[in-house]
């Protein structure tokens, strides 16, 4: 069974909205949902998944070092390069 496009846009727009409202680390929740699909193989190969994560990560909120450190937390980021 596949999620048909607008559904899953529909649900990124809702958790976008939930987010909005939430607690403060509502972003970086959503954040983590888009670093476990990168991370995990079995998840890159559905579809449904990877177009939620990338729905998700156009939200303004869910930004790229919310989705880098949820990797590192995760294990799977590349490590910060400090100067």
């Amino acid at each position: 069974m596949t999620a048909s496009p607008s559904s899953v846009a529909s649900l990124a727009a809702r958790l976008g909205d939930v987010a909005e409202r939430g607690p403060g680390d509502a972003y970086y929740r959503l954040a983590r949902i888009v670093a476990r699909v990168l991370v995990s193989r079995r998840l890159r190969q559905r579809k449904k998944w990877c177009d939620l994560a990338r729905h998700l990560a156009l939200n303004p909120g869910v930004e790229d070092r919310l989705v880098m450190q949820a990797m590192r937390w995760l294990g799977q980021g590349q490590p910060i390069a400090h100067s």
